[in-house]
């Protein structure tokens, strides 16, 4: 049996895949990658269902800096060569086609390495590595598997179902379906349940408000909004609309059902002979739940994690692969998850569950284990000249570093400082968990361990915006910097090799993120740093 042998193959050709098959090919790390479809992207072509993404395509910024524009565009991906997905669209929530456009250029411009028509069906591994069994008896093998597959497993609820017509998930729906209007009149005048209070559930009651009679969209859980979590994948407000229509009762109605979160509640979905209309019940209780019949259900409950080619156990976490700092799989060696399968580091936290996230997290996986040497900016700090220099350089890294501002709370950039040699070590784009790694070579190169470790960041307060009066209402004013609500510098001190936080100074949150301001940036640095000189 002839088998293909490589260093490293990549499973999925989607942004993720791409990213990492990018930075495969700049730095001549051998790879291949396989993609299931005839062409990349190929998810983008069905989902959303409405067509319209909801990542931002913000093409006009009063910037010509492309490390800035990139804080306002979520769907490119990191090239040396300016390949922008803003040169694709204007529209600010852009159309779904245009990113299997983009991704396909982005392939072909950087002769990625793809085989496409590549389903893989099995995966093996065995001490030497991982023996790939791909559809039409094609065999591979290699020492590094990198999985970019995403979450595409539609998660079904384990509902007690008693009905003739199979409800469907939101993901077994086929592409456009809900753009045809003629698919539309099965929903003419009906009342229509939505299960999973997300943004698929409110992006399809969008589409079917017009048509239906009543819409409720039913969930375990009451959801945030992403405009007060500052997390992207909560409920965004281009969907808020069909919320308006529930708050001023017009026929739609919104409920949460926390007692699905105990195991002995079961829901019972019973469809009635008589007019084929579901009725909803707890298993335990012959009541209807809502007093409703509903002509139509649709689950709208999310995706997990296919493991389902693998052959041996993979670890999982909250419907994700549990992986390590290096993205490694906790329980098989050289198994390594990226793209959306790495966002348990910053799990509804941050962006790594999406690409303006995750194409940094890739960037930073190649470097770790693929010995991709980090460069550092060295600064001599002996006068107040030398401070205001520093002060001046991370004054412009936090109004325009783009990994700072979309990885908020989690890429960090490291000073190391040591006193001895009266000299810094400045380390960009670091994740916060790799600390450690980092004091470790500076160790190395000061051949001490006697020196201060300061981060910068930009963080989100922890006060969620409940109230519209909140917007503008600048809560972070002298002295208060801790209460600030919206994206704002700060700056930590840490012990290294212990990693305990010593000191943490919050600065002043401004309107629209420009931390230009003479006295409450540069000045409030160059106090920050300069007890280090003295």
């Amino acid at each position: 049996m002839l088998i293909m042998e490589y260093e490293n193959i990549i499973i999925g050709g989607g942004p993720a895949g791409l990213q990492c098959a990018y930075f495969f090919t700049k730095y001549n790390i051998n790879y291949i990658l396989l993609e299931r479809s005839n062409k990349c992207g190929s998810f983008f072509e069905q989902y959303p269902h409405s067509g319209k993404l909801i990542s931002v395509n913000k093409k006009n910024t009063g910037s010509d800096n492309l490390e800035f524009n990139l804080r306002h565009d979520w769907n490119s991906l990191l090239n040396d060569e300016g390949l922008l997905f803003t040169d694709y669209s204007d529209d600010f929530y852009p159309n779904k086609d245009k990113l299997v456009d983009y991704l396909n250029d982005f392939a072909n411009k950087f002769k990625l390495n793809i085989q496409y028509n590549s389903n893989v069906i099995m995966v093996k591994k065995d001490t030497s590595g991982y023996k790939l069994f791909i559809e039409n008896a094609v065999f591979m093998s290699c020492k590094k598997l990198i999985i970019a597959t995403g979450i595409s497993k539609p998660i079904i609820p384990n509902f007690v179902l008693n009905v003739k017509d199979k409800i469907k998930h939101y993901g077994e729906y086929p592409k456009n379906y809900f753009l045809d209007k003629t698919n539309l009149l099965e929903f003419k005048n009906k009342r229509v349940l939505l299960f999973g209070g997300g943004n698929a559930a409110l992006e399809l009651a969008n589409m079917l408000n017009e048509i239906t009679s009543h819409i409720l969209i039913a969930s375990r859980n009451k959801k945030n909004w992403a405009m007060s979590s500052h997390y992207s994948g909560d409920v965004r407000s281009i969907y808020l609309p069909i919320i308006d229509t529930f708050l001023l009762k017009s026929l739609n109605a919104m409920d949460y059902l926390p007692e699905l979160n105990d195991k002995r509640n079961n829901l019972l979905i019973y469809q009635n002979p008589n007019n084929n209309k579901y009725e909803i019940k707890y298993s335990n209780d012959k009541v209807d739940l809502f007093n409703k019949q509903f002509d139509k259900i649709i689950y709208c409950t999310g995706w997990t994690f296919d493991s389902s080619i693998f052959d041996f156990g993979i670890n999982i976490v909250n419907n994700l692969p549990n992986i390590k700092e290096n993205c490694e799989s906790t329980n098989n060696v050289n198994l390594f998850f990226i793209g959306s399968l790495m966002q348990s580091f910053d799990y509804k936290r941050s962006s790594g569950a999406f690409i303006h996230g995750f194409r940094y997290l890739i960037e930073t996986f190649v470097k770790i284990n693929y010995n991709i040497e980090y460069e550092n900016k060295k600064f001599l700090l002996e006068t107040d000249e030398h401070l205001s220099t520093l002060v001046e350089y991370i004054s412009e890294r936090l109004n325009t570093s783009s990994h700072l501002y979309q990885m908020f709370s989690f890429l960090i950039d490291i000073v190391f400082y040591n006193a001895n040699t009266k000299t810094i070590l400045y380390y960009k784009n670091i994740p916060l968990i790799h600390i450690h790694y980092f004091a470790n070579i500076a160790k190395d190169i000061f051949k001490t361990t006697d020196f201060v470790v300061y981060t910068i960041s930009l963080d989100f307060g922890h006060k969620h915006v409940e109230n519209y009066k909140e917007f503008g209402n600048n809560s972070s004013g002298i002295g208060f910097e801790a209460n600030s609500n919206l994206i704002h510098p700060v700056i930590r001190i840490f012990d290294p090799f212990t990693n305990k936080l010593i000191e943490m100074y919050h600065l002043h949150e401004e309107l629209f993120a420009e931390f230009y301001e003479k006295e409450l940036y540069y000045e409030r640095l160059k106090r920050i740093f300069r007890p280090i000189l003295v």
